[in-house]
């Protein structure tokens, strides 16, 4: 009996919520009052709880969390989700629009993406395929019976998506975020990966769209009034990044007036994957292989949801960083098969007016207790002339285990010769001193042969360029054991002053964007794919390849994390507890040493505009 009773109750539902989609707002619906009334009690209990719609009606089986998102996203006139990757947000916000788009006649619901072919899957994968097809008995049978009708326009860009409820007029159409898109109208935005997204777009284009819904109930003189009408609503959803973006400012507008508007319903959501695991959405083997095969910086933000950004009283921000993370291919320090085979790696020639640096910061076993400190720090610049000034590139970083110090100055040794560097700058305090004792001493290379340059190394003869006291550099001049030595070293031998001023130099280098580094991680992973060459390569080879584009990310990540404070008018800058700032450190030498460059190229430019022709004399 009770089984009869439920499926009694259940095909009531289904009655009823038919009603919903194919009762007109005219008097001809054959209903009688009482029909009318239920209908009415029903369609209000499903439009302020679209997780109720969507599992009694629509017949989908939702978690928890995400029952709590729907409804959120069905109460809401703008809603902001923040959402880890894997947490089904497209696919959310895939049925959210189903659920308007059966409980409100003429809805004009409009989906946007940075380009159609991305807006599109939301459309073709999410809603078609999964949502319509596979997941949802009722929303099949209109499909198959073309009361939900799909259509894809013949463009030049991919062809964009429209999905049309014949039963009630409501419409869903997919629309770049592009200016071009103007002259639509909404009831309803969606904006698929909203970080993604041009702000200006948005403001001036897609939120202007936005209009009451025009139903039909709204003719009679009853209804015309504020209390019916029903405004237009947004809904974001996004993945996190960095806090200098400005989604990350809109989100925070959304949380605050979640709190204080007396007018409009402001949502904010979040979720991290531990709360997807709770759920049982996600899994914790979904958590380990993402943390072993993702970069840290974006494991923190796609999987943690954590939004990343410089503290309050951080000394560098992270937006000339982010934004200056444009050098898409590395350089590629040969192996002694690749120079022995003449292996071409792409690594570009060297310009004319191009300057190269090979920058090292020698750390020692004995130095520290931090274990992550434990590193030597190797990093080669390029300095391009552009005017009156050298643009830097940072091309390559590599870490080396401190435990071999020797072997650290025999690899700057090999990086200046493969990467044809000007000068290589080296960190002289604690044992930095043996190391260059040692760099001064010719060296075979057996497995090279003939293709190595066995010379020493030795400080540099431009004392313009010297950082070292006079009198310093010439007792380490004096030290070289090879009388060939190449005159390339510049030694740092760091003080307080040294160091606040390459901390205010490279701040003012970033603030003005000069600096260029590696794409991210994910950027170098994601062209590999895109060319194929990612699945050619084995583990150790990719690895390989995108270690430089992890050390940057660890880069920006230390230097971000830097606190600073004044002592004796200089500015000394602290690390975390659990943190480091070696890359940080060997980046600010870098620069410095690039600026000390810059000035003597434009002293030596300026030079020659002085030079009067009449003083030159002609020998004939």
């Amino acid at each position: 009996m009770p089984a009869k009773v439920n499926h009694a109750g259940n095909l009531r539902k289904q009655y009823l919520a038919k009603q919903l989609t194919t009762t007109s707002a005219n008097n001809s619906t054959g209903l009688t009052e009482k029909q009318k009334s239920n209908v009415k009690k029903w369609t209000s209990r499903y439009r302020r709880n679209w997780d109720l719609y969507a599992e009694e009606v629509l017949g989908i089986k939702l978690y928890p969390i995400q029952k709590i998102m729907l409804h959120m996203m069905g109460i809401s006139d703008l809603f902001w989700a923040l959402c880890t990757r894997g947490a089904a947000k497209s696919f959310l916000v895939g049925i959210g629009s189903m659920c308007e788009l059966g409980l409100k006649p003429y809805s004009e619901i409009v989906i946007t993406s940075s380009t159609i072919p991305q807006a599109s899957k939301l459309v073709e994968k999410k809603i078609r395929d999964e949502i319509i097809k596979k997941l949802s008995p009722y929303l099949l049978y209109m499909y198959q019976h073309e009361y939900l009708v799909i259509t894809k326009s013949n463009t030049s860009d991919g062809g964009a998506y429209t999905l049309e409820n014949k039963l009630n007029g409501s419409t869903i159409t997919v629309l770049p975020c592009l200016d071009s898109s103007r002259g639509t109208r909404s009831t309803l935005n969606i904006y698929e990966e909203a970080r993604l997204l041009k702000k200006s777009i948005i403001d001036s284009v897609f939120e202007p769209m936005g209009h009451c819904r025009p139903a039909k109930y709204l003719l009679k003189k009853e209804y015309q009034t504020s209390r019916w009408l029903e405004k237009a609503r947004s809904i974001y959803i996004s993945s996190a990044r960095f806090t200098y973006e400005w989604f990350w400012r809109s989100y925070q507008d959304c949380v605050q007036n979640y709190y204080i508007s007396n007018h409009e319903v402001y949502i904010p959501f979040a979720e991290d994957i531990f709360a997807a695991i709770d759920d049982g959405s996600r899994t914790w083997a979904d958590y380990r292989k993402n943390k072993k095969s993702m970069a840290e910086m974006d494991f923190r933000c796609e999987i943690l949801n954590e939004m990343l950004g410089a503290d309050e009283d951080a000394f560098f921000d992270l937006k000339p960083f982010k934004e200056n993370q444009i050098i898409k291919q590395s350089f590629r320090p040969p192996t002694n098969m690749d120079i022995f085979l003449g292996n071409d790696l792409g690594n570009k020639p060297k310009e004319d007016m191009e300057i190269r640096l090979v920058i090292a910061d020698f750390a020692f076993s004995n130095t520290t207790s931090r274990e992550k400190n434990d590193n030597t720090i190797l990093m080669c610049m390029s300095l391009h002339w552009k005017k009156n000034r050298f643009e830097r590139h940072v091309d390559y970083i590599e870490g080396w285990p401190a435990s071999d110090s020797l072997g650290a100055g025999l690899r700057v040794k090999e990086l200046r010769q493969d990467y044809d560097a000007d000068y290589c700058i080296v960190d002289g305090r604690s044992g930095g001193e043996s190391v260059y004792n040692y760099m001064t001493m010719p060296q075979d290379n057996p497995e090279r042969g003939a293709l190595w340059d066995g010379r020493g190394l030795t400080e540099c003869a431009d004392k313009s360029l010297q950082i070292a006291q006079d009198n310093k550099v010439a007792d380490l001049q004096a030290r070289a054991v090879d009388k060939d030595a190449i005159p390339c070293i510049i030694s740092i031998f760091g003080t307080s002053e040294l160091n606040s001023a390459c901390w205010i130099e490279l701040k003012r280098q970033l603030e003005t964007n000069n600096i260029k580094f590696l794409v991210s991680t994910e950027q170098a992973q994601e062209t590999l794919e895109d060319t194929g060459e990612y699945f050619t390569l084995t583990t150790e080879q990719l690895a390989d390849r995108l270690v430089p584009y992890g050390q940057v990310d660890l880069m920006i990540q230390e230097a971000i994390q830097l606190k600073a404070e004044i002592r004796d008018n200089k500015i000394k800058l602290s690390e975390p507890r659990s943190g480091t700032k070696d890359r940080a450190v060997v980046l600010s030498y870098a620069n410095y040493v690039a600026s000390k460059i810059e000035n003597q190229w434009n002293k030596y430019g300026q030079d020659e505009d002085d030079t009067d022709i009449d003083d030159i004399q002609l020998v004939f």
